[in-house]
């Protein structure tokens, strides 16, 4: 019994020799034994299999190299044999064998060498993987990405034509209701003119999120990097979007911690794009109650301060089943929120990969019914006022600034050209037009231009080859003429082509008229008025400057004034009485805020008497108390400023104080 239980123990070693042999033959990848030269001397079924061989074929002095193809042969001569010589070993190289039936076998091949004592070579013993299925997965990926890029080339171009046979319309759309706006209308009438120029806008507006969007997502999205006051961002984000506030009666409060730095680096456009989309969110969302957008120092070190942002509502809240999918494209909070309040549902997505940008993610907490806070983090490297790029200031448009402004206009659209010529005629602009950019060529040899207005797609030539024949004419003149791209496209690589030809700059259609004469200011060489001028000089010629003058924007205006009393001397002289009355009463009311450093108290009446500016069109009143905000914005209050913003705002109301007395004595 002991005999047969030790003997049942121990294998039968003519098994163990079938079974390595069973495994060597039938393993689920190639074996090979070559001598030096690749004369192939072993060889196992699966490799047999693979290539379709029988053993006796392979046997009989083929070489390894004799089943590659002819770029493989080289490769094993020059690379493959070399290092398996030099290192003994040779890992992980791609080749293709040539099977029997001259179909191609893409294989995966390590190879060990075996020598003697004294190191000669002896065998070459290779393994090889099949790896055909990893090369036909590698190759559905190589088509499935080609399939993707050009899908999201067609879908950029789509875009790009989409948005240029949009933008041409409200082009006109746009620059007409800007022109009727500023010609003798009743009050219906400038209701309607609102309207229009605001519906216009919000749709210019629900485009450009689009066009945004596919921006990001196809990375040619940049940060940059320059010294800017974060205060003063705060403000006119706050500022531009107030107005829509107080149409709804709420209150938008701005709450910054004194740690918070004056100065930061960073993109303050990108910042203020995504406080934009966060504040106008909050204010559209919120029917009651305020909104208040909070900095809060988290981190501060001599060279950087991570700043939380945040922006909460008392307004509608969200589901918290939707609060995972919120920043999702083209999703909103529910079908009835888009209903109700429009809107593309791309703002917070936009948000968010800017952010993404800076290595931030965007949080967010509701609570239906009671509000929402949306809050991220930035580290900002610290800055220095001294550093900060001013970049162009837009200037207010007046038909002094740009007089004798010898301008060249390549415009092949009627409509297009309609709406520039008023423009360009309002404010003095001395131009010529014409229909192509061949016609715009020949133009160049008959008259010295001071610069050229350029649209991309015209017929004959269109204004990228136009620009770049002006470039190569003869002449320093021409290479230094400042020639602007009016365009209606948003192409994605737009801005890399318009410098390559040789454009100047460029202008998008529908264009803000206030953008247009800055840019023709600012490439024409012309003095634009600045917005920080002092107060008026004294004596005599104060009254003449302040209804405005030859060489000046008007520093206010009554012709609103005039038209709200409708003819009737009677609710002339109540208004222009009422007006004085308000205008003495701030005198008092902000020089107190000043002095006590109070900024709520400041922003409250700044918007109170927001209305009467705009009526009056107080141009240097507005620019005093926006000059008095960044006073008291900053850290370090010097009573030397704030006693100039105090001097400054007295002596604009004291100078529409008196022409209002003029007024009523004309009355």
């Amino acid at each position: 019994m002991e005999n047969n239980s030790s003997t049942q123990g121990v294998a039968d070693p003519r098994l163990l020799e079938e079974s390595a042999e069973e495994l060597y033959e039938h393993a689920p990848c190639g074996y090979i034994s070559t001598l030096p030269n690749g004369t192939i001397v072993k060889v196992n079924q699966t490799f047999l299999t693979w290539m379709g061989y029988q053993r006796e074929e392979l046997l009989t002095g083929k070489r390894l190299q004799d089943l590659l193809p002819m770029g493989g042969k080289i490769f094993y001569e020059t690379h493959y044999a070399p290092l398996l010589r030099m290192q003994g070993t040779v890992s992980e190289i791609n080749l293709d064998l040539v099977r029997r039936d001259g179909h191609p076998l893409p294989v995966l091949v390590n190879t060990v060498q075996k020598r003697d004592a004294n190191g000669k070579p002896l065998l070459n013993r290779t393994t090889l993987f099949n790896i055909s299925d990893r090369k036909r997965y590698e190759q559905e990926l190589v088509l499935a990405r080609k399939k993707a890029e050009q899908a999201a080339k067609a879908k950029a171009d789509f875009l790009s034509m989409i948005s240029h046979e949009i933008r041409t319309p409200m082009n006109a759309i746009i620059g007409i209701s800007s022109l009727l706006k500023d010609t003798p209308l009743s009050l219906e009438q400038q209701k309607y003119v609102r309207l229009l120029k605001s519906s216009s806008e919000n749709l210019l507006n629900l485009l450009n999120d689009v066009l945004d969007f596919s921006k990001i997502e196809a990375g040619k999205v940049s940060l940059e990097e320059r010294s800017f006051d974060i205060r003063e961002l705060v403000f006119r984000v706050i500022y531009a979007l107030n107005v829509k506030a107080e149409e709804k009666n709420l209150a938008v409060r701005m709450e910054i911690d004194e740690q918070v730095p004056a100065w930061v680096r960073g993109d303050p456009v990108k910042i203020g794009q995504v406080l934009t989309n966060l504040v106008s969110n909050a204010i559209k969302f919120t029917e009651k109650g305020g909104v208040t957008v909070a900095l809060r120092v988290r981190e501060l070190s001599a060279e950087a301060a991570s700043i939380d942002f945040s922006v909460a509502d008392t307004g509608i809240g969200i589901p918290r089943d939707r609060l995972a999918h919120i920043f999702e494209e083209f999703t909103q909070a529910s079908y009835d929120i888009h209903v109700k309040y429009g809107g593309t549902g791309l703002g917070l997505t936009i948000s968010q990969k800017l952010l993404e940008l800076y290595g931030s993610k965007m949080s967010v907490q509701s609570v239906p019914g009671e509000g929402t806070t949306f809050s991220f983090n930035l580290r900002l490297k610290l800055g220095h006022e001294a550093d900060a790029g001013t970049g162009p200031v837009e200037g207010t448009p007046d038909a002094q600034t740009l007089r004798g402004l010898k301008t060249l206009v390549a415009e092949d659209n009627a409509v297009n050209v309609f709406v520039l010529s008023q423009f360009l005629r309002k404010w003095g602009v001395d131009f010529e037009v014409v229909g192509n950019g061949q016609q715009a060529l020949q133009k160049m040899g008959e008259a010295d231009y001071d610069l050229v207005l350029m649209d991309l797609q015209m017929p004959e030539l269109d204004g990228y080859e136009a620009t770049r024949s002006i470039r190569n004419l003869p002449g320093e003149r021409f290479r230094q003429l400042p020639v602007i791209a009016l365009t209606a496209s948003n192409k994605i690589g737009l801005d890399e082509r318009l410098d390559s030809v040789g454009f100047t700059d460029f202008v998008g259609k529908p264009f803000r008229p206030e953008t247009l004469f800055t840019k023709l200011a600012l490439h024409g060489r012309r003095q634009l008025a600045s917005p920080a001028a002092g107060p008026p000089p004294e004596g005599p010629a104060r009254e003449q400057e302040s209804l405005g003058s030859a060489s000046a924007a008007p520093r206010f205006s009554l012709t609103e004034l005039r038209m709200l009393a409708g003819g009737d001397p009677q609710a002339l002289r109540q208004l222009s009485t009422i007006a004085i009355s308000t205008h003495e009463e701030y005198k008092h009311l902000f020089k107190e805020v000043l002095e006590s450093g109070n900024q709520e108290d400041f922003e409250f009446h700044y918007h109170k008497i927001k209305a009467t500016t705009e009526m009056l069109q107080a141009n240097a009143l507005t620019a005093a108390l926006h000059r008095a905000r960044a006073v008291l914005a900053r850290q370090d209050r010097d009573p030397a400023r704030i006693q100039a913003a105090i001097h400054d705002i007295q002596w604009e109301l004291d100078a529409i104080v008196s022409v209002l007395r003029d007024e009523l004595r004309k009355v």
